[in-house]
């Protein structure tokens, strides 16, 4: 019987991406100073490989959506959108840095507490929870280089002192910030769970936690490389997969998504042949950032229309 679960387990993509975080992390300690490029090959198979992938299917789950609200659904319009959303936050993000930065904190940090805290009820207290869970989760990777990240939010909001300000005095008080959010999360949790019961899976909080722990001795870009493409994304694909009607598993919404993800890095590329030759004068950082960002926000907004529909 043991050996029947432990086979499951290994079959499991989770668990080889806590492996991965594992050896990772095993390098940076043994070693000590590990070469950066180490560090950016993780980043790129998590993100690239898996990352990217899992948000390059959309228009099959917004095509399911419509089907369930028996609505027509057309690809076109649904690209269009798209496309309209993205150069909208592009904008907003050339006029506006700091407020599309605490936008993009806020709707992912409810993403990702939306996807982790799943299957959980529409209940307003559940809502909370997963807020408050992403918001945790989110502040923890952040935190993982506080300094790195000071200097990051300063890049992408063209040296704005009040949002480097707001990130010092967090950073500066990280214990009662996590007390605050652990505490709120687990009271808000309790008092859910007795409005609407959820049949939680250990398993699924265990492999969390080991997760976490390992992301706690990564640098900032694998920690948030583990947690994006090695959970978050691989979460994602799960859910998909039971909004779709259960006929995809992850390998072939993987192939699935492959004509946008190679579109996505076809993009990506583009960028930065453009930005060597031509714009080399230009902070790189704050446009890989940004880029991410924008791609990101309709993504959003479609998971969350599957997420009220499932």
């Amino acid at each position: 019987m043991l050996n029947t679960t432990l086979q499951q387990q290994l079959r499991q993509p989770r668990i080889w991406a806590l492996i991965m975080g594992i050896i990772l992390v095993l390098l940076h300690r043994l070693v000590g100073e590990v070469n950066p490029a180490i560090d950016y090959i993780f980043f790129g198979i998590f993100v690239i490989l898996i990352g990217i992938p899992h948000g390059a299917v959309d228009h099959l789950v917004e095509e399911k959506y419509f089907q369930k609200q028996k609505k027509p659904f057309s690809l076109f319009r649904f690209l269009l959108k798209y496309i309209l959303q993205i150069a909208a936050y592009a904008l907003l993000w050339f006029f506006m840095p700091v407020l599309s930065l605490s936008l993009f904190l806020v709707l992912s940090a409810w993403h990702f507490g939306e996807s982790d805290m799943q299957p959980a009820p529409r209940h307003m207290l559940w809502k909370v929870s997963q807020m408050l869970l992403g918001t945790l989760v989110l502040f923890f990777i952040l935190m993982r280089e506080p300094a790195f990240t000071a200097d990051l939010i300063f890049r992408i909001t063209r040296e704005s002192m009040a949002a480097l300000n707001s990130w010092q005095w967090a950073a500066g008080n990280g214990l009662p910030v996590y007390g605050f959010l652990l505490v709120s999360l687990v009271f808000i949790s309790v008092i859910a769970q007795r409005f609407e019961p959820v049949n939680w899976q250990p398993v699924k909080w265990i492999n969390f936690v080991l997760l976490l722990g390992v992301i706690y001795f990564l640098p900032l870009l694998p920690a948030f490389a583990l947690y994006f493409g090695g959970w978050h994304s691989l979460n994602t694909f799960d859910h998909m997969s039971e909004f779709l009607g259960n006929k995809n598993s992850i390998w072939r919404l993987w192939k699935a998504a492959l004509p946008f993800t190679l579109l996505a890095i076809f993009f990506l590329g583009l960028t930065t042949l453009l930005w060597s030759g031509f714009l080399n004068h230009i902070d790189p950082l704050p446009v890989l950032f940004i880029f991410i960002a924008v791609i990101t926000l309709p993504h959003l907004l479609v998971m969350n229309k599957m997420f009220s529909n499932k």
